[in-house]
């Protein structure tokens, strides 16, 4: 993320958002999360530690939203 600037990061993240907003009646969550998953794995295959250390967060992310309403779905 050195090379760019902040506003760039931002514009990525919203092109991002948006991309998947306009799949949101094609696919459920759940694969579009598991083909947001695969592209993580895929990007990291240079730097497993990074994306390890990236799945951890999610996943503590995951079980704080469940701990919090615990019998729901996301």
């Amino acid at each position: 993320m050195s090379n760019h600037s902040e506003q760039d990061l931002e514009q990525f993240i919203e092109e991002l958002d948006t991309l998947i907003i306009g799949y949101e009646g094609v696919f459920e969550a759940h694969n579009v999360a598991a083909m947001l998953l695969s592209r993580v794995v895929h990007l990291m295959t240079m730097d497993p530690a990074t994306g390890k250390e990236l799945v951890k967060y999610v996943w503590e992310q995951l079980d704080q939203i469940e701990q919090a309403d615990p019998g729901n779905l996301l």
